[in-house]
């Protein structure tokens, strides 16, 4: 590429413009090389920095994972000492308390799943209560398979705590029978011991922690450290380790010399030396160590007026992240490999650089070519402009139009340009635009024209027609320029008078309706009125008869006057209930923010205190936002909470719940009960006003609040449908559109 562009040079330029472009090249290329050797090592300095951040960072998120891991356990031991199951069988001492005991724990461990197994063990080493994990099945072992345990050195290490520790074991692998279990499973005994009501020794609780969780949370952070992640134990063990055959080797007779303190005896004795964490570089590697010590620190006090904590016995490990030697050496290599492609790279532009300078002269000759192609183009683009362009100078003069303008003003080009721009405005507009131009050129900017104001254009006829404009202004090296785009809008002009009727027409057709509404609210006030007052005679002296003539009325009579009076009665609810849906249809929606789950609350509230069945199960799901109406929302939820109450009074668990839940995905509202339900082939009439699926006598009432509902959510905007199975119960659902007024 050198030898192209030399060769290149050496046919336009002179052999001493070359020589002195070569030495600019020398010159700069020394200068980028010094900057980029420091530039090199500052940047190696900040990766450094950042590794060491990171793995700060990965070994003290896996410190916390285990002291936060660990907690929990001190935590569950300090509950199941002090449950009141326990103490109750310290209390009694009787089997059923024990097996109540038994069963405790074994809920314990399926809704913990992390401890393999969970005892109550005497003093005398005696186990009283085991739950083994059982793969994920927990299960009480018999009586008869429980064992003595005196001999096992967790029991001792236990007996010897005060009231408020916790002896926790070393982390090594579970043995059966004397051998390492298969497959391997880690284990942390974690014992700690219980006490009666009076303060006296009885037993103790021993957790067998499944280790392998930890660390299977410790080795899902692998990919936050450069290099490993390890967990040691106190002797300096791999608990976590390079490969799987350097962990757990001191639990092997024949790999107990493989351990961290063996392959870094120099780090080790740093780390175990340490306090809490820190870095150190050993034999070109860098190593990370964070220690865990202070279990159950945090935790808080088992009761308000208790000791703040409780302590443990000492068990201390180690989480250590190392970037071996290698892996930084690699590092420092690629960066410098960058750095110097870099210098390459750099390189070659200095070369292009030089060769750019001695083709300036024809460079300038392409740019004024580029130019007049470009106004070339400008011009092309003009021409082809939808609207009229003007364009005038400072002066006012017209400089330029195009074919658009002709067009529209009826003037021929040549005639236009020289002309001052008011020639296409009306007479009337003329002397007042002189002083509007001379003040828009003093703060010029982008903008339309006379904002507010009707515009109109003058053609060479005479004739006057509205325009829109809109003003560019524009620097050049003959000075400011003004562009003005033009447009005749008489086509818009006329669909907003259009707009303008359709409007009026819209004012004259709702105040038309607000009559019919006032109508319509007289009307509802007179039928309820007219209706009400020979319906109370009917009901009236009906009892009446049933009361004054009792002695002269058969049976039969007396049951056609109470079939009267429950048909007045029930005639009186009608009325009701079609009142209350008629406001509900000329109620004006008051949008705001609703609590729907407060309103669910309230209206079971008032249906406990009206006498509704108090013994029925009702879940409200907490903090259901809505917009919308609250009154009217109120009454819809009153309707469909008072229909689940009334079609589960059959039932001996009755339950409601009111909810939310994604549905086509649109979130909606529903209310479900465990009633009688419904022929889902009925579903159709649901909604309609006065419709009934079940017997009146049986389930009481008039029909009329579904069709209530429907009117109120789709007043919302929304939409309201029911799923039901005959016997099953029934759910309906709703949706809410904000802000959506009918």
């Amino acid at each position: 590429m050198i030898g192209f562009l030399q060769g290149k040079a050496s046919t336009v330029y002179s052999g001493g413009i070359f020589r002195r472009a070569a030495v600019i090249f020398l010159l700069l290329a020394s200068a980028v090389a010094g900057v980029m050797f420091l530039l090199f090592h500052v940047q190696w300095g900040a990766a450094l920095a950042v590794t060491r951040a990171n793995e700060e960072k990965a070994a003290e998120i896996a410190r916390q994972r285990i002291v936060t891991e660990l907690d929990s356990v001190l935590l569950d031991i300090r509950y199941l000492t002090q449950q009141q199951f326990l103490k109750r069988w310290f209390e009694r001492g009787d089997s059923t308390s024990l097996i109540d005991l038994a069963n405790e724990y074994r809920l314990f461990s399926m809704e913990k799943r992390v401890y393999d197994q969970i005892r109550l063990i005497d003093l005398s080493g005696r186990e009283q209560v085991r739950v083994n994990w059982n793969a994920g099945n927990p299960e009480v072992t018999p009586r008869s398979r429980l064992q003595d345990k005196v001999d096992r050195y967790y029991v001792h290490e236990t007996l010897k705590l005060s009231p408020n520790e916790v002896y926790i074991s070393p982390f090594d692998l579970n043995l059966e029978e004397g051998a390492i279990e298969q497959p391997i499973k880690p284990m942390i005994r974690f014992g700690a011991l219980a006490h009666d009501a009076d303060g006296n020794r009885k037993g103790m609780v021993i957790l067998n922690y499944l280790g392998k969780r930890l660390i299977s949370r410790i080795k899902a952070l692998t990919d936050q450290t450069s290099g490993h992640l390890w967990l040691l134990n106190q002797e300096g063990y791999w608990l976590i380790g390079p490969t799987p055959a350097d962990e757990w080797t001191f639990m092997y007779p024949d790999t107990r010399g493989r351990s961290f303190a063996n392959s870094h005896p120099t780090a080790w004795a740093r780390i175990k030396g340490s306090d809490v964490s820190g870095q150190l570089m050993d034999g070109g590697n860098l190593f990370t160590y964070s220690k865990i010590v202070s279990l159950a620190s945090n935790l808080p006090p088992a009761k308000p007026d208790s000791n703040p904590t409780f302590t443990t016995t000492e068990q201390n490990w180690f989480v250590v992240t190392q970037v071996s030697s290698d892996g930084l050496a690699n590092r420092r290599l690629e960066l410098l490999e960058y750095f110097v492609l870099a210098f390459f790279a750099l390189a070659i532009l200095l070369i292009l650089v030089a060769a750019l300078v001695a083709r300036h002269a024809q460079r300038r000759k392409e740019a004024e070519q580029h130019w007049r192609d470009s106004e070339k183009r400008f011009r092309s683009l003009l021409e082809s402009a939808p609207d009229s362009v003007v364009i005038t100078d400072t002066e006012g003069k017209i400089v330029l139009v195009n074919a658009q303008s002709e067009m529209l003003f009826g003037y021929q080009r040549e005639s236009l340009v020289g002309q001052p721009v008011e020639m296409l405005l009306p007479d009337r507009f003329r002397e007042q635009h002189v002083g509007h131009r001379r003040g828009y050129l003093s703060g010029a900017k982008a903008r339309p024209m006379g904002l507010g104001l009707e515009l109109f254009g003058l053609r060479s006829d005479g004739g006057e027609f509205p325009v829109a404009i809109s003003l560019s202004p524009v620097e050049t090296d003959e000075g400011k320029l003004v562009i003005s785009s033009i447009r005749d809008v008489t086509e818009m002009h006329e669909a907003a008078r259009e707009i303008n009727n359709l409007n009026n027409r819209l004012e004259r057709d709702n105040n038309e309706l607000l009559a019919l509404n006032k109508e319509m609210e007289a009307f509802s006030y007179s039928v309820s009125h007219d209706l009400r007052a020979p319906l109370r005679a009917i009901d009236g002296f009906s009892q009446a008869l049933l009361e004054d003539c009792a002695d002269v009325l058969t049976e039969n009579g007396k049951s056609h006057l109470e079939r009267v009076r429950q048909a007045a009665q029930r005639m009186g609810y009608l009325i009701d209930d079609l009142l209350k849906l008629s406001r509900v249809t000329r109620s004006e929606l008051q949008i705001g923010t609703v609590n729907l789950s407060l309103v669910a609350q309230g209206v079971v509230d008032g249906l406990l205190e009206s006498g509704a069945r108090p013994d029925v199960n009702v879940t409200i799901a907490p903090d259901l936002i809505a917009r919308g109406d609250a009154r009217l929302l109120g009454i819809a939820l009153e309707n469909l909470i008072g229909n689940a109450w009334k079609f589960t009074g059959d039932r001996p668990s009755a339950r409601i719940e009111f909810g939310q839940r994604i549905t086509n995905g649109k979130s909606a509202f529903f209310v479900r009960d465990n009633g009688v339900g419904f022929d889902m082939a009925y579903a159709d009439q649901l909604f309609r006003a006065f419709q009934r699926l079940h017997d009146a006598r049986e389930f009481p009432g008039t029909g009329i609040g579904l069709a209530t509902v429907q009117r109120i959510i789709r007043k919302h905007g929304g939409d309201v449908w029911a799923e039901s199975e005959t016997g099953k119960g029934a759910a309906f659902y709703f949706t809410l559109q904000q802000e959506k007024a009918s």
